[in-house]
């Protein structure tokens, strides 16, 4: 009798824990949410101070990468990824945190050229921006870069400054300039994305979705759209990722679920320091 009560203790014990361990977690991540939209909504990344520090360029092992815009849209044919060797290291601390958890992390994007940078913008421009001002039309057969962008520039002056502010939301224009490069030139932005058993697991968008609900906290919202297929699923496969990530020291960005920083003016912004990652190439 003694051995079934002291069974039943630890049983109600370990429920207890992970009760209160799931409780912690949700505050951690409403404590993060608020953190990076504050100081988004309050703050511009571009004006953060950069110290550069040199941290070399080092190239993600082919196991743990997967060149989406190389092997998925095609945009480039170099199949490598490169980031920042500290940001190597907080990959491979997050990837270890969730490989614990049955899950395994694929990086799909990190330091991007000035060209590839630009491609994005205007691909984006036209497959997503568009049609929030219903322009899709005029942009429909518009395939090379250089066309959508021409054809952008005949717009009105009005229309092209809103229309670049909205796209500049998830695509940041290509920039060299040393004090505001774009984030994904500095080696410290890194797009990933969880797996599992070789899937790609659900986050209730795809890559690259750029809509309301590929939103990084948009599971956390009070009123919002439950997503598609398994919405619990989804929930808890988006906290996961979050919460790994943030543990192994990169900060979020409220747009996009799959983008984390770290040492750039982005992730200076949301831990308010200075940056140390500036313009860099391989």
């Amino acid at each position: 009798m003694g051995v079934v009560f002291c069974w039943k203790y630890h049983e109600e014990k370990h429920i207890q824990n992970r009760g209160e361990a799931k409780m912690f977690n949700q505050l951690k991540l409403q404590l993060v949410r608020f953190q990076t939209l504050f100081s988004y909504k309050f703050g511009d990344w571009r004006k953060v101070r950069i110290i550069e520090n040199n941290d070399l360029l080092v190239e993600i092992p082919s196991e743990m990468r997967y060149s989406y815009y190389c092997h998925s849209m095609h945009l480039t044919t170099d199949h490598r990824i490169f980031i920042r060797s500290s940001v190597l290291d907080r990959f491979l601390k997050a990837r270890s945190i969730l490989l614990d958890q049955g899950f395994d992390l694929i990086v799909y994007d990190g330091w991007r050229s000035y060209e590839l940078q630009e491609k994005l913008f205007w691909y984006y421009m036209r497959e997503f921006t568009a049609d929030k001002f219903n322009l899709s039309a005029g942009f429909s057969g518009l395939v090379d870069c250089d066309d959508v962008r021409n054809y952008f520039f005949t717009l009105p002056k009005n229309v092209q400054s809103a229309m670049f502010d909205v796209n500049r939301a998830y695509v940041s224009w290509p920039s060299k300039d040393s004090m505001v490069p774009s984030p994904h030139a500095t080696g410290g932005s890194i797009d990933v994305w969880p797996f599992r058993d070789g899937v790609a697991v659900d986050l209730g968008v795809p890559f690259d979705w750029m809509k309301e609900d590929a939103g990084t906290f948009y599971h956390l919202k009070a009123r919002r759209k439950a997503f598609s297929d398994n919405d619990a699923m989804v929930i808890k496969n988006r906290s996961c990722l979050i919460l790994a990530m943030v543990k192994a020291g990169f900060s979020c960005y409220g747009p996009e679920i799959w983008h984390f920083n770290y040492g750039n003016q982005m992730d200076g912004l949301v831990k308010h320091c200075d940056a140390f990652y500036s313009y860099t190439e391989p």
